[in-house]
């Protein structure tokens, strides 16, 4: 199995990034990519 992760996504809780990175908005995104697993580096 093939498993596609992105372990470094800052969200809306970081400084200096967009108020739209909300847990749900990220989790849309990586669907739509094709990402199967997303860790947070807030």
């Amino acid at each position: 199995m093939k498993l596609i992760a992105d372990l470094h996504i800052h969200s809306h809780y970081s400084r200096a990034t967009s108020r739209n990175l909300t847990i749900p908005y990220l989790a849309l995104w990586a669907q739509r990519k094709g990402v199967h697993l997303v860790g947070t580096g807030d």
